[in-house]
């Protein structure tokens, strides 16, 4: 039996000396892409994918520059809205807009200023559903609510303008007319105590606006029987309110 000599490679694998198998070497990333790249169907789809984005972004910009258009000549023809058929015709053609929501606001005004209140009141509930913003609603609800009031609707026009006047979400200036209202409302009843509620509440809201003066002066204007009528009555230590008597019918 030969032994081979000490530099030949032994023919068991396991054994020291034995040759080691081959490992393949992943090429760069650069190279990955350029093998990728030469392969036809990869590069007509990167470029497809290429030309999609390109047309996308296009027509984001194509699309906001015709949209800030209409927008423009929307303006544009409320702004030339001078009369009220042209301004009607105008709240008609872009329904849904918000300047529609103003329109229809400036004609309910219009209305209640000449006295239509049935047509204010349908101009009013119009303006409500496209108008943008809270002072908007606010002042559509306020006009709703006299013009409720004026053409008979006393019970629906006093229910509206009383949840403006206690709602703390609403302007301030909102809030004290609408409560000056409902003062000014209860004094021509008779009804003094709402006149006292009502101007308290003026003036627990804004008691430096112009609705606080308005609420004082009606507020001076209450008899002085009925003010007195009003006041709490003072106990000495010791005694008890007495019970108010019962109303009898009739009586």
């Amino acid at each position: 039996m030969s032994i081979p000599p000490p530099n030949e490679p032994s023919a068991n694998p396991n054994r020291p000396g034995a040759p080691a198998d081959k490992t393949e070497v992943e090429p760069p990333f650069e190279e990955q892409l350029r093998q990728i790249w030469e392969k036809k169907e990869n590069r007509n789809a990167v470029l497809i994918g290429c030309i999609v984005v390109v047309v996308v972004i296009i027509g984001w910009y194509a699309w906001k520059a015709l949209a800030a258009e209409r927008e423009n000549q929307v303006q544009a023809a409320y702004s030339a809205a001078v009369s009220t058929p042209r301004l009607r015709a105008f709240a008609l053609e872009h329904q849904g807009h918000p300047l529609a929501g103003v329109a229809y606001l400036r004609l309910a005004d219009d209305a209640f200023a000449a006295g239509d209140y049935t047509a204010a009141i349908g101009d009013y509930e119009k303006a409500l559903v496209t108008l943008p913003a809270a002072p908007f609603v606010a002042r559509a609800l306020l006009g709703k609510g006299m013009c409720q009031i004026r053409s008979g609707k006393t019970a629906e026009g006093v229910a509206s303008l009383q949840q403006l006047a206690e709602d703390p979400s609403k302007l301030k200036t909102v809030r004290c007319e609408a409560a000056y209202h409902l003062a000014a409302l209860a004094f021509d009843g008779g009804n003094f105590g709402d006149v006292t509620r009502f101007t308290d509440l003026v003036m627990q809201v804004d008691a430096g606006g112009i609705w606080a003066q308005r609420a004082m002066q009606l507020r001076s204007k209450v008899p002085e029987t009925a003010k007195v009528s009003q006041a709490p009555a003072v106990l000495m230590p010791g005694q008890v309110q007495p019970a108010a008597p019962a109303k009898v019918p009739g009586s």
